[in-house]
């Protein structure tokens, strides 16, 4: 059986990732990597196996990795680019057998979103500097490590139904307002297939909402 670290466990969009993985991956064994096991809903305490942790700590990530296979990695925050660094640390010095990382990284940091000012999207490159250097150095650092990877870098997250995926390399410079928005769900779908059917291989894509299904 595989187990999947879920790291940033409690935040809405893991959430809905967690949720996908129970109603469609059932076999998989989750690893909720969380700060505060107060904000863990009560079924999931019971239901899935629960590592209260803190991802500014690299002894944290240690312990964190024995029997895991896959990690999906949605620590969010403007102080986290260095997080990355001690996850791949940990990877190495374990010797931890990794399938696949998927990373949530932030729509903007190349300019990509043709949003001004509001919403926040592409302003993030001038509005917060060190951040998005730190997010653009992700490819490398991911690359480097040997670790088949996909980095998502959404627009503004929202509820909503699944839908089709609308993805773009860094290369693409000029999304357009009516790909701004990504849906959870449709969120949650895009990181199994990247994780389990190896979509999107060591890139890192832009992703918004498609077609309803």
């Amino acid at each position: 059986m595989n187990t999947v670290l879920v790291i940033g466990a409690t935040s809405p969009t893991a959430q809905a990732f967690i949720k996908l993985m129970e109603r469609d991956y059932p076999e998989m064994t989750l690893k909720l990597f969380v700060r505060n096991r107060k904000k863990v809903p009560a079924y999931q305490k019971r239901e899935h196996v629960i590592f209260l942790g803190d991802a500014a700590k690299y002894t944290d990530y240690v312990a964190a990795l024995e029997d895991v296979d896959y990690i999906y990695d949605s620590v969010g925050g403007l102080s986290t680019g260095p997080y990355v660094k001690l996850l791949l640390r940990a990877i190495k010095e374990t010797q931890a057998t990794i399938k696949r990382i998927v990373d949530i990284s932030a729509g903007g940091i190349y300019g990509e979103y043709l949003s001004g000012n509001l919403p926040y999207l592409s302003a993030v490159r001038t509005q917060h500097p060190q951040y998005t250097h730190d997010q653009l150095d992700k490819p490398l650092l991911f690359a480097n490590s040997g670790i088949p990877f996909t980095i998502f870098r959404p627009g503004l997250i929202q509820n909503g139904p699944e839908t089709k995926i609308i993805t773009h390399g860094p290369e693409f410079r000029a999304i357009p307002e009516s790909e701004f928005a990504i849906n959870r769900e449709t969120f949650a779908r895009a990181a199994a297939n990247a994780l389990f059917n190896d979509d999107y291989h060591n890139q890192s894509v832009a992703i918004s909402n498609g077609e309803l299904l």
